[in-house]
């Protein structure tokens, strides 16, 4: 089993790639496409094109280690908060070889900004409500001003330090906000049409 692995021994691609494979066929099974389904599939592909590359055991454990942890986006929080010290770079003989697969690591974290940003611009496309994520998910809002105001001058790195932890755990319950607040859309628009239907 792939858990069975030494705390400091780094895990291959080939590992991390079936982790999100599995993801990927949940994610199918239960036929609910959308940000989390185009997540996976970014990462998946982002990770394909480094060559050798490993992933630290400690931090595969945090993506793949619980039933209870969505693997991509616990896989983009950790690349984004702890940049490419997720990998473990393999050296070879060759110098170029090794220049590259590092300059690729950092193509990566690179990329993983514009693809949390792309996730969440997914997730506000279906929100059933203009405000439904400033109520249920605030601490998002409060990220998303941030980022419109100041990311030319600072790191998504910076932004996130310190609230990461409650906005990523926020993000992964977006369908169950979603529920709420259709929910409590449909209950205005049924209390709406009795009063209405009571003046006419």
């Amino acid at each position: 089993m792939l858990l069975a692995l030494g705390v400091m021994s780094p895990v291959y691609a080939d590992d991390i790639l079936k982790c999100l494979g599995e993801e990927e066929k949940r994610i199918h099974v239960s036929k609910k496409s959308g940000p989390q389904y185009e997540l996976n599939q970014k990462l998946i592909s982002e990770i394909l094109q480094i060559p050798n590359v490993r992933i630290h055991n400690e931090y595969f454990k945090k993506i793949c280690g619980s039933k209870f942890v969505n693997p991509s986006l616990k896989l983009l929080e950790l690349s984004l908060i702890n940049g490419k010290s997720i990998f473990k770079e393999f050296k070879t003989t060759n110098e170029a070889q090794n220049s590259m697969t590092s300059s690729m690591m950092d193509g990566y974290v690179e990329a993983t900004k514009e693809i949390f940003l792309e996730f969440i611009a997914s997730i506000q496309t279906l929100s059933p409500t203009p405000s439904c994520l400033k109520e249920e998910i605030p601490s998002l809002d409060k990220f998303l001003t941030e980022v419109k105001y100041l990311q030319e001058d600072i790191d998504l790195k910076i932004l996130l330090n310190k609230k990461d932890i409650k906005l990523f755990k926020e993000l992964k319950s977006y369908p169950q906000a979603f529920e709420r607040c259709r929910l409590l859309k449909s209950k205005k628009d049924k209390s709406e049409s009795t009063e209405a239907a009571k003046k006419s």
